[in-house]
């Protein structure tokens, strides 16, 4: 029986576990490695009350066609339920659905399938340089880590696919001979970090799901979750402030307490009978690479041999409508990267074949 191909993916958000469920699925020996202590990336969970709640805020939408069939194939059909929201200013309801424990189920599951078909997923290791190996019988690719002790480790593999932002990987991959006009397009890639305050609070703030507000505010939009799902278990309304900013903004660098004293000011503005008494508990999120803002002039998802780049800066998928960054998009571009990969190696074991004979 022929050995397995290993491949290395890098980043264990959304699209980097759905690329290697897949490619786990597809006979691939599969490692993830990622740079935070627990799964999902942007979609990354914590227990609220006596439930799970993501730390950013999500849904479904009835035109998510990539995340609703992925959540047939993982047995999750059953969990999807379909609620009206109400959005400030519109008339109409939306539909939106939602798990019913949240979409800790989903990252879960799919990190459950992984590790069922062999897979492996280490936490706490940060990509600092791959480079080719040196020795023709060894794995084509050696990833160097450092471990959350600050140690370091060597990681071999046949092929890489890497999930994370266009910069972080020109850094990364100086050693190998990548296009120097695809690595400067990269550079090129701007992005819009966002800050989100996550709110327990006594009472509900709004009957409205989503509004937005002035862009010149600390925070652009209000999410309340349990206007849509109910209270559930956590404890209280789920109340979500979403702030995109650019990275030299004073407020990005401030402590934690001082963005939720801006973020709380701004809310009572708009409410004076809100207390601080109100909120039971808080939480703030950073992402600095949260929203690419442009793409990279050449788009290669096989920039060298054997790795692939899986990325929404990248994605034909996130710019043909309004459906940009979201889980759906990142569904189907890791869909259509797993399928890339899956044809190069079905060419590769087709040449290798007719060579053969």
């Amino acid at each position: 029986m022929a050995e397995k191909t290993s491949i290395c993916v890098i980043g264990a958000g959304l699209s980097g576990l759905v690329c290697a469920y897949k490619l786990a699925q597809a006979g691939f020996r599969v490692q993830v490695v990622e740079q935070q202590s627990t799964p999902g990336g942007m979609l990354a969970c914590s227990r609220l009350g006596s439930d799970y709640i993501e730390l950013l805020p999500h849904h479904i939408r009835k035109s998510d066609r990539a995340l609703i069939a992925l959540l047939k194939d993982l047995g999750l059909s059953d969990e999807l339920q379909w609620y009206d929201s109400l959005w400030y200013g519109r008339a109409s309801k939306k539909k939106l659905g939602y798990l019913n424990n949240g979409f800790h189920s989903l990252l879960s599951a799919l990190v459950q399938e992984i590790t069922d078909n062999e897979g492996i997923i280490q936490y706490g290791y940060t990509v600092t340089e791959i480079a080719e190996s040196e020795d023709p019988t060894r794995p084509k690719y050696r990833v160097r880590c450092i471990l959350a002790d600050t140690t370091s480790i060597i990681l071999e593999c046949d092929t890489i696919l890497y999930t994370g932002s266009c910069r972080n990987l020109v850094h990364i991959t100086h050693p190998l001979n990548m296009p120097t006009d695809f690595r400067d397009s990269l550079m090129d890639v701007t992005y819009q970090a966002n800050m989100c305050l996550l709110m327990l609070m006594k009472y509900p703030f709004t009957e409205c799901y989503s509004r937005m507000i002035d862009d010149d505010e600390p925070f652009q939009r209000i999410i309340q979750h349990t206007s849509m799902v109910g209270e559930r278990r956590y404890g209280g309304h789920v109340l979500y402030l979403s702030g995109s900013f650019q990275t030299s903004a004073p407020l990005w660098t401030a402590s934690d307490a001082d963005v939720f004293k801006s973020f709380f000011k701004r809310l009572q503005y708009m409410n004076p009978s809100v207390s601080r008494s109100a909120v039971r508990t808080w939480r703030l999120t950073r992402t600095r690479y949260a929203k690419p803002l442009n793409r990279p002039s050449d788009e290669l998802l096989e920039p060298v041999p054997r790795l692939f780049v899986c990325s929404l800066a990248m994605s034909e998928i996130a710019q043909q409508d309004d459906s940009k960054y979201r889980m759906d998009t990142c569904v189907a571009q890791a869909n259509l990267t797993v399928n890339k990969i899956k044809e190069v190696f079905s060419h590769e074991k087709e040449l290798k074949n007719f060579e053969e004979q």
